[in-house]
């Protein structure tokens, strides 16, 4: 059993034993980082975090674009303080990680940090980034990225300022793909269920097309004219949060011609227009300073009928929400979450307002969370903990539940392991009104599938992941079907599924 389970277990104890509730402040938690703010984090398996964004910390005088925190918030000095970091972190497969920062991206390794030399986007024959957006990465390494970046192809006439690129696994450019113009650069854009891209950005001209400020491509980057949201004056979109029905679900600044208000969180319809069952007109305001601009900025769904939303707001329909807070799908304000001052406000002496904003809630492999921001301070409504800075941790949804009785977890076969191939999971038993769900090494939830109803086994096709460790569970009816597996594809680490967090599984 490795010390990290061991320490996951007893924190969940303390937690039964406070009876504390579910998204309260954890005070175990705690970090040195002064200013100025986190854009990004990634769990790593072992319980650290690697954090993205402008750091500064205590005996640290240089600024920072990436360092390691330790599972109480400790600075590990061993990760390099890489310049490229400071934006969005995206793992890939079970070793590696993609960061950047608008002026360029590289690919490090997960375990030290150390760089990946066999990524190159820097010094590039065919293409410079100039002013960088976005970037998705794709299973096999590949990477798209927006912005407005130069392209120098003349052999297959690609010469100019491209606003969406395509590079190969290397960062060199793929020179089989067609690069894609506008007018103005993509600074946001996010992959879609069917693998078409959501975008924000242009400047209104997309492939020669007139288009509203929020578009969609298709899967190869061209325009699709089957989207076509409402104009907009102003729009600058933070977090998408598509949803499966073809619905998005999109957290910014919005103001759409003609529109008497100024929206913060909105739905789009699978054609693009506004939905009018979601209630896109929540007001946000930010009154800690007149000059701060309230925004959504970030999106997490929590299990399958509500979001935390996080942003630069202190007050939702007039109430306070201290950047966090909670909705259902339909966009309404939930009550009994995040009711309370939330993060706290502090100056740096060069903006000319208040840093006061959370950017983003993600889940830890514990069942806890992170918030992460520019802030200092917490108020979770109990506990005010005026010592939190830029990075908090909240308890899970399984604290403050009395502890029953448990079953143990029941064995879940894998053949063969390590697969290349085809790989089939066996039940001891017939199941049904059964899931499975697969994570990759980060946590991320990378396949879920409904269970074959009466069958004992369900095959994963080959080619359905990337290379690397992940973990497999089994939901069915309070029992939990765990994969415990040291090599290759599938690791031991496991994640009770939310339908039976209360109950204590052995680790």
């Amino acid at each position: 059993m490795s010390l990290r389970k061991l320490t996951v277990a007893a924190l969940w104890a303390a937690t039964v034993a406070a009876a504390q509730q579910p998204f309260d402040l954890d005070p175990n938690f705690r970090t040195t980082i002064q200013q100025q703010g986190i854009g990004s984090i990634l769990e790593r398996p072992d319980g650290e975090i690697i954090v993205s964004g402008s750091m500064y910390y205590p005996s640290q005088f240089d600024l920072r674009g990436g360092i390691l925190l330790t599972a109480d918030g400790a600075v590990n000095s061993t990760f390099p303080a890489y310049g490229y970091m400071g934006g969005k972190i995206v793992p890939w497969g079970a070793d590696r990680f993609y960061a950047g920062n608008g002026q360029g991206i590289r690919r490090s390794w997960l375990d030290d940090g150390a760089l990946d030399n066999n990524f190159n986007a820097l010094n590039q024959p065919l293409y410079s980034i100039f002013q960088g957006g976005d970037f998705h990465v794709f299973p096999d390494g590949r990477v798209l990225i927006s912005g407005l970046d130069q392209v120098r192809d003349s052999v297959r006439g690609f010469v100019g300022w491209y606003s969406l690129i395509w590079l190969n696994n290397d960062g060199s450019l793929d020179t089989t793909r067609i690069h894609r113009q506008s007018e103005g650069p993509i600074v946001r854009f996010k992959e879609l269920p069917d693998g078409k891209f959501i975008c924000n950005g242009s400047g209104g001209m997309v492939q020669g097309r007139n288009v509203s400020i929020l578009f969609r491509v298709d899967s190869d980057g061209a325009l699709d004219t089957t989207f076509n949201a409402p104009f907009l004056d102003y729009c600058y979109t933070y977090s998408y949060h598509p949803q499966s029905d073809g619905k998005v679900v999109c957290g910014g600044r919005y103001h759409f011609v003609g529109s008497p208000d100024t929206l913060s969180l909105i739905r789009l319809l699978p054609d693009g227009q506004l939905d009018p069952t979601f209630n896109n007109h929540l007001a946000f305001r930010s009154t800690y300073h007149h000059l701060a601009t309230p925004s959504v900025l970030g999106i997490q769904p929590i299990g399958p009928d509500k979001l935390a939303i996080t942003g630069s707001f202190d007050q939702i329909d007039g109430e306070t929400r201290g950047g966090i807070a909670m909705v259902d799908t339909a966009g309404n304000l939930l009550d009994g979450y995040f009711n309370s001052n939330g993060c706290g406000a502090y100056e740096d002496g060069f903006q000319q307002y208040p840093y006061k904003f959370i950017v983003g809630i993600t889940p830890a492999m514990d069942e806890s969370y992170y918030i992460y921001g520019a802030y200092h301070g917490y108020d979770d409504g109990t506990t005010n903990d005026t010592s939190q800075r830029l990075i908090s941790r909240l308890y899970g949804l399984n604290v403050g539940i009395h502890e029953q009785e448990a079953d143990q977890p029941q064995p879940l076969q894998i053949a063969p392991n390590p697969s290349a191939g085809s790989t089939v999971f066996s039940a001891p038993a017939p199941l049904s009104n059964t899931e499975l769900y697969i994570h990759d090494g980060s946590g991320r939830l990378v396949w879920q599938v409904e269970w074959p109803a009466g069958a004992e086994q369900y095959t994963l096709p080959a080619g359905a992941l990337a290379p690397g460790a992940y973990v497999v569970r089994v939901a069915h009816a309070g029992t939990v079907l765990t994969c415990k597996c040291p090599v290759d594809l599938f690791s031991t680490i496991f994640k009770p599924p939310k339908e039976v967090a209360a109950k204590h599984y052995p680790v």
